[in-house]
């Protein structure tokens, strides 16, 4: 794979491309944000609109599950190696997101606009997306990331 840096085409490689690492806060309204971040790292590595629309979901689900586990500032981390796109999200909690089915029932009485939001789609998004995907313990939390296949195509 090769990647536009700075005008000029590189080899990707674990030791060429710069990992990218912003520090957002524990809230549902760094979402835009983060959406944002994801894209502008996507552009600098020279990443297909496809993979980086997947990337924008995927980071987005993961910083939604972290702003969910914990009060703390959350770490995303970006990079590219040989193996793809890879999205990282570090909270201050110990426990595991996991997938779960959303209750997709039709409700048999009027729903309040009050209502909560269903829950249960992230893990089978970021799954579905990813090539391969995990946790692992660390820094007195945890980890959660993916790794997205990077198209040999050109971004438009």
């Amino acid at each position: 794979m090769t990647a536009r840096l700075s005008g000029r085409q590189v080899t990707a490689q674990a030791s060429v491309l710069p990992a990218v690492r912003h520090k957002v806060a524990s809230t549902p309204s760094v979402l835009p944000d983060v959406r944002c971040l994801v894209r502008a790292a996507a552009v600098g590595y020279g990443i297909e609109a496809e993979t980086t629309e997947d990337a924008v979901l995927v980071a987005s689900e993961l910083v939604t599950n972290a702003i969910r586990a914990s009060a703390w500032p959350i770490a995303l981390r970006m990079f590219v190696s040989k193996d793809g796109f890879h999205i990282e999200v570090h909270d201050f909690s110990r426990k595991k997101p996991r997938k779960s089915e959303p209750d997709l029932t039709m409700p048999s009485e009027p729903v309040p606009d009050d209502a909560p939001d269903p829950h249960g789609w992230g893990m089978g998004i970021v799954e579905t997306l990813s090539r391969r995907h995990g946790v692992r313990n660390e820094r007195g939390g945890k980890t959660v990331w993916a790794v997205l296949r990077i198209a040999s195509g050109r971004r438009p």
